[in-house]
């Protein structure tokens, strides 16, 4: 566990019930106590919903990286039947919170009630070791499919009949080969975790992206002189990596203690709401 974690209910502004998850001082994740259960109190957790609006996209398989109270994949799986999500968390101490105080049990019953129970897959492991090892995988997939095409046109039919059989180049040991949409939110505290922002972080979830793929990122401005340099230096690293990349303001006025920006990066452009022009 990283820091110690504290469980509470607090009154949301309607007068219901909210419960809390505090870790090392950092509010990590939420959840209504009523039959809102999956809806995400957060509004930066609801704003990882703006991949609906990039029209063209189907949206079948997301990762996400950092689950915490694994508010958003209650909320993206009960709205969105026929999306698949792989969640990758560090710490399975929070997964047990998450299952016990969060409803993450709910969740998972729901699902295997439904059919559905494949359509969440839980890693608990390290991100970034989850990106990198993956994309290796994803590589040396391409690579035997290319050997197999000059070998043999039978051959390849065969081999890229079995590696896109999903759709998505098969299955790699950490999760797909490549997802329509890879989530950022990993924290430790109030820090981001620095590969994800890096530019080996950044190129290792490019390469797990489908063709117009979204790679999405939560960012904390804290109340600090710095906090929009760090926010503006994020989206210029990005942008060496990606042709768009677009800034939306997900602050919370009812739970928020920090400015949040979801920070799309892609390929193709889309016409997502609520986009801050760069440099406003």
């Amino acid at each position: 566990m990283f820091g110690e974690a504290a469980v509470y209910a607090m009154p949301a502004e309607d007068g219901s019930l909210v419960r809390m998850l505090n870790v090392g001082g950092v509010l990590q994740s939420a959840t209504y106590l009523d039959e809102r259960w999956a809806v995400c109190p957060f509004a930066y957790l609801r704003s990882f919903d703006h991949m609906f609006e990039a029209a063209g996209l189907a949206v079948r398989r997301v990762l996400m990286i950092g689950g915490a109270g694994f508010a958003y994949p209650k909320q993206l799986l009960t709205e969105h039947p026929g999306v698949k999500l792989d969640a990758v968390e560090i710490d399975p101490a929070m997964v047990a919170i998450a299952r016990s105080h969060f409803f993450l049990d709910r969740l998972e019953a729901q699902l295997a009630a439904e059919g559905r129970a494949d359509d969440l897959r839980i890693f608990t492991e390290d991100g970034a070791a989850f990106l990198r090892e993956g994309a290796r995988s994803a590589c040396a997939q391409h690579a035997e499919a290319k050997a197999a095409e000059s070998t043999s046109a039978e051959a390849a039919e065969s081999t890229q009949a079995e590696a896109t059989a999903d759709g998505y180049g098969g299955h790699v040991p950490h999760g797909f080969s490549a997802y329509d949409v890879i989530v950022i939110d990993a924290f430790v505290g109030r820090d981001a975790v620095p590969f994800f922002a890096s530019d080996e972080g950044i190129a290792a979830a490019k390469a797990r992206l489908t063709p117009g793929g979204l790679l999405m990122a939560n960012c904390v401005a804290e109340f600090t002189g710095d906090a929009m340099y760090r926010l503006f230096s994020q989206v210029e690293r990005l942008r060496d990596h990606f042709a768009e990349v677009y800034v939306i303001d997900a602050s919370d006025e009812e739970f928020g203690g920090a400015d949040n920006y979801l920070l799309i990066a892609t390929d193709t452009p889309y016409p997502f709401t609520g986009v801050i022009p760069y440099g406003n």
